[in-house]
């Protein structure tokens, strides 16, 4: 052993180390993260925020409805969305919420920074590093550096993940369980940490944890309610596991599923050209690269061994193959890391193999350190961009070289149930390439449609004049396109008829509707205006209170117009309307914790629900014959048509993606929609269809 005066040069090399490091984050970090909102605490601050004030949370995760109400309350932030953020995650910012964003969030990040107290005292419980050694781990962790500048959420989840780990450790299974189920319900990805349960039939901690995230699920329902809960289970979560929920062909988030979309599938504004466009190849890779990566750190799992060390190796290790896999990770989302390093070093201190621990060092390093990516990266060239998968993969075989001596020496054969969860695993595989193939085959269907649209987000498309005007999402906001005037506020909503544009401009307290020809508001609070085409100018609009819509008309506003006429009942909230004049409406609305539907009313009489199912975006067409609307089939909102004289309805396309927000043309038979086919869950690009012939 080396006598402890020939250490003293290391400790004091660790020592200077660590307070360059601690510098760095008190002069460099802290001040940005103090200084600025940032993206991403404003999104879990606003939804908890709104949760507090009572207000119809159903729609959080439509990225315009969710700026909207940011806007009301003056939040300081450029564009806000809630996916792919589970609403139970979000429930922390409770208490926070009754301060203002920034002063909140100068409360979490010193909250965060306490967090480090406890997971440091824990880590040092199960792996024996000195506290200068896990300090140095965390001070050289990047995305610890970006959980504070954003005001995210990944410390408090390490906390958890690591807490669960010490708790089973010490055989207090039921807390680990509980904990697990905390994390799971924060953060999906932590449920494959339950396999660990599974493997090794701790049927205490799996009941714990199941009763734990039941129990969770119906404090998040009891406060966001039944609908936002059902979006994010029929919607929010599949897109999320397919990797569609943010841009999936962004190289920067350096995922297995990132690197695919690049490489293989097209995509007309996003990935016009890639290296080899086919969506088999992907179907193929995606499913079965995710499985043989994750298979190892299940199959390595030994019942039989319960000395501490094998636990910490299997779950660092399912915890690193769960973080390799994730379909659209951040930057931030690896300070998890940090649990499977201290693991790792510990080992290879014990056994003084200090080229690998240089080596674990420069992985460590280069798994959270910035890569910037260039605008247009092609071909096999991609995956130069993408060092953070190699690096985890790298991280991966090192623990499972590092389990796979000591199960072979147990184990010279696999038993049964090694056998029943890898056949389990093939048989996932090869369900995952079966559903992800005809799913990227029917995708592509809908491209032959594609309106040219520069923007991330694109919607509500109408046509104003000779152009096809839409609003689109900047860095700053939401806009109107084509511009109209050098706007200042959110403009999320329009309509044009007659030489007219009118159109929302969300601010404090409200928003206002502006008409472009009149430099002044012609109505407050309002959203989603709709004008007569009867010439007689009454404009039809949404107006909410606490999240709940009411559909309002007002009588010739050009002519000084005041008196508003609610034609819904307070009992229904509605999403959104079509309007073609006086008498003849057709609204989405709910009633309850029902889906939404269609109702049609002439403003004299109950609304009457048209028996559409789950059904939005109700769009008249000029003639008076034909509604379009959006039904929602599984996990996508696909456009119908209904004929207003028969009653009759039919489709008009059958894809696994949301078709959304349509109007007619003037020929009462092209559609202009919303299609989020291809892109990210509700980033939408424009559409034009002819379904009539």
């Amino acid at each position: 052993m080396t006598a402890p005066h020939d250490r003293r040069p290391i400790i004091w090399i660790e020592r200077g180390a660590l307070l360059l490091l601690v510098a760095y984050l008190f002069i460099h970090t802290m001040p940005r993260a103090w200084m600025h909102l940032n993206t991403d605490f404003p999104n879990y601050y606003l939804s908890a925020r709104l949760a507090r004030e009572s207000v119809d949370t159903a729609r959080e995760y439509e990225w315009i409805w969710l700026q909207r109400e940011k806007d009301h309350r003056g939040i300081e932030a450029g564009v806000i969305g809630l996916v792919p953020i589970t609403p139970f995650s979000t429930l922390v910012m409770w208490p926070l919420t009754i301060l203002p964003p920034l002063t909140a969030k100068h409360l979490w990040i010193l909250a965060n920074l306490a967090f480090l107290v406890p997971l440091c005292w824990l880590l040092r419980s199960m792996t024996g590093l000195a506290y200068r050694r896990i300090a140095i781990i965390f001070a050289f962790s990047f995305p610890l550096h970006r959980n504070l500048l954003y005001g995210q959420f990944y410390i408090l989840l390490l906390l958890l993940i690591v807490t669960a780990c010490w708790a089973t450790l010490r055989e207090r299974d039921a807390t680990a369980g509980a904990l697990l189920a905390i994390a799971a319900m924060c953060k999906v990805f932590p449920v494959l940490l339950f396999v660990l349960f599974l493997r090794r039939r701790n049927w205490t901690a799996l009941l714990s944890g199941v009763i734990s995230g039941i129990a969770a699920l119906v404090i998040s329902v009891a406060v966001f309610g039944w609908n936002l809960h059902r979006t994010y289970l029929h919607q929010v979560l599949p897109w999320t596991l397919r990797g569609e929920t943010l841009p999936p062909y962004n190289i920067a988030s350096a995922s297995i599923s990132s690197a695919l979309h690049a490489l293989f599938l097209q995509e007309p504004q996003w990935n016009p050209h890639p290296w080899h466009s086919s969506p088999l190849f992907y179907a193929l890779l995606q499913p079965t690269l995710q499985m043989l990566i994750l298979a190892p750190a299940i199959l390595l799992i030994r019942r039989d061994d319960r000395t501490t060390q094998r636990i910490l190796l299997e779950w660092s290790a399912l915890l690193t193959g769960s973080l390799t896999i994730s379909t659209s990770p951040a930057s931030y989302h690896f300070v998890l890391m940090v649990l499977p390093v201290c693991v790792l070093a510990s080992i290879l201190l014990e056994r003084r193999r200090y080229v690998w621990l240089i080596l674990l060092t420069v992985a460590y390093l280069g798994i959270g350190f910035p890569i910037s990516t260039p605008a247009h990266a092609a071909g096999l060239a991609i995956l130069l961009y993408t060092p953070r998968l190699f690096l985890m993969l790298a991280v991966l075989a090192g623990l499972y070289a590092l389990l796979w001596p000591e199960s072979v020496s147990a184990h010279s054969t696999f038993d049964r149930t090694q056998y029943a969860w890898a056949a389990g695993m093939i048989a996932i595989a090869v369900l995952g390439i079966r559903t992800t193939l005809q799913q990227e085959r029917a995708v592509r269907q809908e491209f032959a449609y594609r309106i040219p649209s520069p923007a991330l987000l694109n919607a509500s498309p109408q046509r104003a004049g000779p152009d096809v005007a839409y609003i689109s999402m900047t860095p700053t906001g939401y806009r109107l396109t084509p511009p109209r005037g050098d706007a200042l506020r959110d403009e999320l909503s329009f309509t044009a008829a007659d030489g007219h544009i009118v159109f929302e401009e969300a601010a404090v307290p409200h928003s206002s509707i502006v008409d472009d020809k009149i430099p002044r508001a012609i109505l407050v609070d309002g959203r989603e205006p709709m004008l007569s085409t009867d010439g007689r100018r009454d404009i039809a609009f949404l107006r909410d209170h606490r999240g709940r819509g009411q559909l309002m008309l007002r009588r010739s506003f050009l002519a000084g117009g005041s008196a508003d006429i609610a034609l819904t009942p307070s009992r229904l909230n509605v999403y959104e309307a079509s309007f073609r004049w006086a008498n003849q409406y057709a609204f989405s609305a709910v009633e309850g914790s029902h889906p939404p539907t269609i109702y049609l009313t002439d403003g004299s009489i109950a609304a009457i629900p048209l028996g559409l199912g789950e059904s939005r975006y109700p769009a008249l067409s000029p003639d008076g014959n034909w509604m379009a609307y959006s039904h929602l089939d599984g996990d996508a909102w696909n456009l119908w048509l209904r004929n207003e004289q028969t009653g009759a309805t039919r489709r008009v396309a059958d894809v696994p993606c949301n078709q959304i927000q349509s109007s007619w043309e003037a020929d009462s038979k092209t559609l202009l929609y919303a299609v989020d086919c291809g892109r990210g869950l509700w980033l939408t690009a424009l559409a034009r269809r002819r379904v009539l012939p």
